[in-house]
């Protein structure tokens, strides 16, 4: 195999946001592909139909032409969008390209991960089976490079060993393009509405290249994925319609600094196992003023250290499952505060509704950020939060479901 050869785009980005202009970052760019990239060369792209790698595509589109060959996998861990799996909905983005192509791979890559519980070794085999299939599609094209959305995060995040990047430094057989690799997420949207992508995809939450995988903790099974699938649609379709009412629109985004609120929001499945913790109980129900149970569940959540700068490695801790009565947003961040500070548990779900019956618990994620760095849960009334779990009872057959109120850091936006 030849030794892998990255090209970033060396672009120099203003300090503010405002002073971004995406007109000569895309002149300037299509000029450095078309320095490098032979005339003759083709080049492969993953289009996982994420904003970062549907930018990307139509930026090459122009300068490559027919030269440009877009794949997607589906390898099971896509998301349900609306009811229709992901690969059922991406290649309608892609209609006026000349190449497409979907590859499934769903049934020989999910047993691989059956019974998996290390999160960092769930991240290293998706990589791996990742890049074996898309190495075998590239060379049946005859690529000669492979082009990837890599962000300047994406970067950050693996360099300071927080967290594997599934699109940074893969073990691809030739040359890799990384033409936004300078910049983060509010500029890729500047990008994308410059070369005329809709608006409406070009403000599209983030979602990981793993996607559900993240999302399911504790032993990997091809039932809890599914149930990760259905409670994460269900979360997206019911923060929109949240967000609708609230706001008259199912987001906010603030083009001075970037921000869209919120940022994210799915579902997670986890095992069922917890074993109470009556120290963590009292602590909680004297910060709270009322009675409430606190749980260590069997599965883990990562976590970062926000007193290092760069972690020796990957951290876990048990996920804390609170059990009490209906509670202001206030007295969540409070209580997930308090927890974390006296004793180091970084991450904390309240649970909204219990369906009585027995299964797998879910978890409720919706975090508003600025930066990536930094998360909140987001302030939701707690009604809405409750039939929101009834829903996505009914319909997964969860056995419970819970609001994460973990901050990062120290928890981390996914699961790991």
């Amino acid at each position: 195999m030849a030794e892998l050869t990255v090209h970033r785009f060396p672009f120099q980005m203003p300090t503010a946001l405002a002073d971004f202009d995406p007109a000569p970052f895309i002149e300037q760019s299509l000029r450095w592909v078309d320095s490098i990239v032979g005339s003759n060369e083709k080049v492969a792209l993953s289009a996982s139909g994420g904003v970062d790698s549907t930018t990307l595509a139509f930026l090459l589109k122009d300068v490559l032409g027919g030269r440009l060959r877009l794949f997607f996998i589906n390898d099971g861990f896509r998301r349900i969008m609306d009811g229709r799996e992901e690969y059922e909905v991406t290649p309608d983005m892609f209609k006026g390209f000349p190449h497409f192509d979907v590859i499934h791979t769903r049934d020989i890559v999910l047993p691989w991960f059956e019974g998996v519980q290390d999160g960092t070794m769930k991240r290293e085999m998706f990589r791996s089976l990742y890049t074996i299939t898309s190495n075998k599609h590239i060379a049946s094209l005859g690529a000669d490079w492979i082009a990837d959305g890599t962000i300047a995060p994406d970067i950050v995040m693996t360099d300071q060993n927080r967290q594997i990047q599934h699109n940074v430094n893969l073990p691809y057989n030739m040359n890799k393009l990384e033409p936004l690799s300078s910049l983060y997420k509010p500029h890729v949207r500047r990008v994308a509405i410059h070369l005329g992508i809709p608006q409406d995809f070009a403000m599209r939450i983030p979602c990981p290249g793993p996607a559900q995988l993240l999302r399911v903790g504790g032993a990997f099974s091809a039932a809890k994925l599914q149930i990760s699938k259905q409670a994460s649609d269900i979360v997206e379709q019911r923060v929109r319609s949240w967000c609708t009412h609230n706001w008259g629109a199912s987001f906010h985004y603030d083009e001075a600094t970037g921000v869209r609120t919120p940022f994210q929001y799915f579902g997670t499945c986890m095992d069922p196992e917890m074993e109470l913790d009556a120290d963590l109980s009292e602590l909680a129900s004297k910060a709270l003023g009322s009675d409430v149970t606190c749980h260590r569940m069997k599965t883990q959540g990562m976590w970062i250290d926000p007193s290092v700068k760069e972690q020796a490695r990957k951290l876990y801790a048990p996920i804390i499952w609170i059990q009490g009565p209906a509670i202001e947003h206030d007295s969540m961040i409070k209580l997930t505060e308090i927890i974390w500070t006296q004793k180091k548990l970084p991450r904390v779900l309240y649970e909204v509704f219990d369906s009585k019956n027995s299964g797998f618990p879910v978890g409720i994620k919706i975090v508003e950020s600025e930066d990536v760095k930094t998360a909140w849960p987001m302030d939701v009334d707690f009604e809405y939060l409750r039939s929101m779990g009834e829903e996505i009872a009914a319909q997964t057959k969860a056995s419970k479901v819970a609001f994460d109120i973990s901050k990062r850091p120290p928890a981390t936006i996914e699961l790991f």
